[in-house]
């Protein structure tokens, strides 16, 4: 019997004249995003949660032949298009990898964009990650579920091995341009972290708010929370805080 995998896919929920964006991790998928994202549409919220090209496959390598600028590439369409269908104020967060992405729509736009956030999110250009190894056992999980041989697995992750780096190495010169225009950002500004996050240094988010020097910058710490914030033991107070946090922007249109 062939057991057909479903795979992840952009989420859309239609609410009100405002609208949000939240963007998953780097070996996620919305579903990363999903409970906060259908919190605050119940809320009155449009929520879009993209799902980054090369993501969400049953081929982990398909991340690495996309990237930053492709992922940046899609983020600039949606805020778009959202623009084109009367979404003229938006709020942009994201998880881990997605909220550098979030952080960088951010510095970019300074009138859609009104506000927005990262949480647990590797911005500050000296970080010392976990991610290297972290991407090796997902792929590894995501080949042993599509029921993948010892001998490919094994050889498909020396490739990945040799390929990860350079992908690492873009992503990091992209968080240094976002760290470097943080100082210049006017929005108001969310940072998240989670107090046992394993795979950045927790403690840089205070590098961050430093480094928003004009935004209004609030800092939300998670004592009992993970990396994955979203989908942690605090995950009820994170909605809550995002919710007040998106409530207090200055939206010009009532919901």
């Amino acid at each position: 019997m062939t057991i057909k995998q479903t795979l992840p896919k952009t989420v859309f929920f239609r609410g009100g004249k405002r609208a949000v964006i939240l963007m998953h991790a780097y070996t996620g998928t919305p579903n990363d995003v999903r409970s906060l994202g259908r919190y605050l549409n119940n809320q009155g919220y449009t929520v879009l949660m993209p799902l980054f090209e090369g993501h969400g496959t049953a081929r982990p390598e398909d991340i690495l032949e996309a990237g930053p600028s492709i992922w940046k590439k899609q983020l600039d369409g949606y805020l778009q298009e959202f623009h084109a269908n009367g979404y003229d104020e938006v709020a942009v967060f994201g998880l881990s990898l997605g909220g550098l992405f979030a952080m960088s729509a951010v510095t970019d736009d300074m009138e859609q964009v009104i506000g927005g956030g990262e949480f647990c999110s590797p911005i500050t250009p000296e970080n010392e990650t976990n991610i290297f190894p972290t991407f090796l056992y997902y792929a590894k999980m995501v080949m042993k579920k599509s029921v993948c041989e010892e001998v490919e697995i094994n050889r498909r992750l020396m490739d990945i091995e040799k390929l990860l780096p350079r992908q690492l190495d873009e992503i990091k010169e992209f968080s240094s341009k976002v760290f470097n225009q943080l100082p210049y950002v006017t929005q108001p500004t969310l940072l998240v972290q989670a107090a046992k996050d394993k795979m950045i240094n927790p403690n840089d988010v205070y590098e961050v708010e430093k480094q928003l020097k004009a935004s209004p910058s609030v800092v939300k710490w998670y004592p009992e929370s993970g990396h994955v914030i979203t989908v942690g033991p605090e995950k009820k107070q994170l909605q809550e805080d995002v919710l007040l946090f998106i409530n207090n922007l200055n939206w010009c249109q009532p919901n």
